[in-house]
Protein backbone atom coordinates (compact mmCIF):
# COMPACT_ATOMS: atom_id res chain seq x y z
CA UNK A 1 0.00 0.00 0.00
CA UNK A 2 1.40 3.36 -1.02
CA UNK A 3 1.15 5.59 1.99
CA UNK A 4 1.90 8.52 0.07
CA UNK A 5 -1.72 8.66 -0.90
CA UNK A 6 -2.27 9.95 2.86
CA UNK A 7 -1.87 12.83 5.31
CA UNK A 8 1.32 12.48 7.64
CA UNK A 9 -1.37 12.79 10.14
CA UNK A 10 -3.63 9.82 9.09
CA UNK A 11 -0.66 7.26 8.05
CA UNK A 12 -0.20 5.88 10.51
CA UNK A 13 -4.02 5.11 11.07
CA UNK A 14 -3.89 3.80 7.35
CA UNK A 15 -1.17 1.49 7.75
CA UNK A 16 -3.27 0.08 11.25
CA UNK A 17 -5.97 -0.16 9.36
CA UNK A 18 -4.87 -1.67 6.37
CA UNK A 19 -2.79 -4.51 8.21
CA UNK A 20 -6.25 -5.19 10.13
CA UNK A 21 -8.11 -5.70 7.05
CA UNK A 22 -5.51 -7.75 5.00
CA UNK A 23 -5.69 -10.15 8.36
CA UNK A 24 -9.91 -10.37 8.71
CA UNK A 25 -8.95 -11.16 4.48
CA UNK A 26 -6.43 -13.92 4.65
CA UNK A 27 -6.52 -14.99 7.94
CA UNK A 28 -10.08 -15.18 9.63
CA UNK A 29 -12.12 -15.07 6.37
CA UNK A 30 -10.66 -17.92 4.80
CA UNK A 31 -10.81 -19.41 7.91
CA UNK A 32 -14.48 -18.82 8.51
CA UNK A 33 -15.17 -20.13 5.24
CA UNK A 34 -13.42 -23.57 5.53
CA UNK A 35 -15.62 -24.03 8.77
CA UNK A 36 -18.32 -23.74 6.63
CA UNK A 37 -19.23 -20.74 9.24
CA UNK A 38 -20.85 -18.03 6.87
CA UNK A 39 -22.83 -16.09 9.85
CA UNK A 40 -18.84 -15.49 10.49
CA UNK A 41 -18.26 -14.84 6.98
CA UNK A 42 -21.03 -12.01 7.15
CA UNK A 43 -19.96 -10.49 10.09
CA UNK A 44 -16.47 -10.40 8.57
CA UNK A 45 -17.99 -8.78 5.37
CA UNK A 46 -19.69 -5.97 7.68
CA UNK A 47 -15.53 -5.55 8.96
CA UNK A 48 -14.19 -5.47 5.56
CA UNK A 49 -16.68 -3.05 4.20
CA UNK A 50 -15.85 -0.62 7.38
CA UNK A 51 -12.14 -0.58 7.39
CA UNK A 52 -12.15 0.28 3.26
CA UNK A 53 -14.98 2.86 3.13
CA UNK A 54 -11.96 4.46 6.85
CA UNK A 55 -9.25 3.63 4.40
CA UNK A 56 -11.03 5.61 1.52
CA UNK A 57 -12.54 8.38 3.44
CA UNK A 58 -8.74 9.24 4.31
CA UNK A 59 -6.94 8.55 0.87
CA UNK A 60 -6.39 11.48 -1.30
CA UNK A 61 -4.21 12.13 -4.56
CA UNK A 62 -0.89 12.54 -4.20
CA UNK A 63 -0.48 15.98 -5.22
CA UNK A 64 -3.36 17.04 -2.49
CA UNK A 65 -1.17 15.65 0.12
CA UNK A 66 2.20 17.31 -1.29
CA UNK A 67 -0.13 20.93 -0.88
CA UNK A 68 -0.82 19.92 2.54
CA UNK A 69 2.28 19.59 4.29
CA UNK A 70 3.60 22.59 2.06
CA UNK A 71 0.57 24.81 3.92
CA UNK A 72 1.41 23.12 7.06
CA UNK A 73 5.15 23.97 6.85
CA UNK A 74 3.88 28.13 6.30
CA UNK A 75 1.59 27.28 9.33
CA UNK A 76 4.75 26.44 11.43
CA UNK A 77 6.15 29.53 10.40
CA UNK A 78 3.27 31.83 11.43
CA UNK A 79 1.82 32.33 7.63
CA UNK A 80 -1.41 31.25 7.52
CA UNK A 81 -2.76 29.64 3.85
CA UNK A 82 -6.02 29.00 2.69
CA UNK A 83 -7.33 27.35 0.16
CA UNK A 84 -9.05 30.07 -2.57
CA UNK A 85 -11.09 29.46 -5.41
CA UNK A 86 -10.63 31.45 -8.30
CA UNK A 87 -13.56 33.69 -9.64
CA UNK A 88 -15.79 32.73 -11.18
CA UNK A 89 -16.80 34.64 -14.54
CA UNK A 90 -20.31 36.55 -14.44
CA UNK A 91 -21.75 36.38 -18.02
CA UNK A 92 -24.57 39.23 -18.95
Amino acid sequence: MNLNHFLKSDREKAERLYKSLHFVVFELLDEAIKKGDFDGCIALAGDITDHSRDLKKMQHPEKVVQLNEIASEFFKRGIDVECVKPPTRRVH
